[in-house]
Parts: C-alpha cells; sequence; structure tokens
C-alpha cells in the first residue's frame, strides 16, 4: 500500500508504514498517519531527565514508562506520548490500551501544534486525566487536567521556577534543570 494517499488510515496501516520508515517517528491521530523527525539529543535529554524525576516520585503502584511506545488511544488513534505513568499492572502487550494516570509531551519544532492542539483533544475524549507539556528550547512546563473531556491549563512553571504539584502524585523540579 502507498502512504502517499490521503485517506483514513487504519492501526494495521500505521505498523504498515513505520515498517518502510524506521527512521521517523509515525503516529495515527484520528485516521491521519502523522509523521515527524526522530527527536534531537535535547529532546531525549530532558526526556530522561525528567523520567528519573517521575520514577523516583510516583508511589508504588504506578511505573513510568517511556517512548517509542503506542498508547492505543481510539479506533483510530495511536499516539506515542514522551512519558506515560500506568498502573503497575501494566507490563506486557505491544502498546497500552487504557488512558494512563500522566501523559507527557516534550515539544519539538516538528511536533509543537501536534502536542498543543491534536494530541490534547484525543486524550481528553481518551480520559487521560493529566497531561503536561515541557518546553525543552525555553524550559517550561505547562500542566493541563481534564474537566469533562477537554482539558483547562492548570498552571505554567519556567527556568528557575520550582514546579510543585501533589496530583497525580507528589513531585517537584525545576524545568531548567531538566536541560542542564
Amino acid at each position: 500500500m502507498s502512504m502517499t494517499e490521503v485517506g483514513i488510515y487504519t492501526v494495521e496501516d500505521l505498523y504498515a508504514y513505520r515498517e518502510q520508515r524506521d527512521d521517523m517517528t509515525v503516529q495515527l491521530i484520528e485516521g491521519e498517519l502523522v509523521v515527524s523527525p526522530s527527536p534531537g539529543v535535547t529532546h531525549q535529554v530532558v526526556s530522561s531527565e525528567l523520567f528519573v524525576v517521575l520514577a523516583r516520585a510516583v508511589p508504588e503502584s504506578l511505573r513510568v514508562l517511556a517512548a517509542p511506545l503506542d498508547l492505543l488511544a481510539g479506533e483510530r488513534s495511536m499516539l506515542q506520548p514522551d512519558l506515560m505513568v500506568v498502573p503497575r499492572e501494566v507490563r506486557s502487550g505491544k502498546y497500552v490500551a487504557q488512558p494512563p494516570v500522566l501523559a507527557v509531551e516534550i515539544l519539538s519544532p516538528s511536533s509543537r501544534r501536534t502536542d498543543l492542539v491534536r494530541k490534547p483533544e484525543v486524550l481528553g475524549r481518551f480520559g487521560v486525566e493529566h497531561y503536561w507539556v515541557v518546553d525543552p528550547l525555553h524550559p517550561a512546563i505547562r500542566v493541563f487536567r481534564l474537566v469533562g473531556e477537554t482539558y483547562e491549563s492548570d498552571q505554567v512553571v519556567q527556568g528557575d521556577g520550582l514546579f510543585e504539584t501533589d496530583a497525580p502524585f507528589p513531585v517537584s523540579f525545576r524545568p531548567a534543570d531538566l536541560a542542564r
């Protein structure tokens, strides 16, 4: 099948396309294949540092998982959040099929619109209660909480400011420290 055709794709189409393009990140968002370059070093530094912070903070009942790992967020959406916090029982399978407790995206120039607009729409309908967006170039974290099926911005912390939260579990860090 040619992936240059415009149309509504399935999860099977996504897997077939990924076999052709292992140098790209490919996600399925509401039937549309969304292709972006693999993340750069700054993105991965922030991802790994935040993974450690979260792994130290999660309660025993939860675990932190990092991309690339699929989240089946509906019949026509297979996303790859940069980090997910899921119940500890999630430990096998090709993808996560239940709403994570927390989904985190780390912005890249190519993913900004997807991470700030398209993914929150899908994750909200799927029931992910907590969604964080981290900007590694201008260190900041923006926290969103689910109200109904849409997100409301809860707080924004920039640079050396201290981010502290009790939801979905107690954790604190400085956004600038993630990129140092």
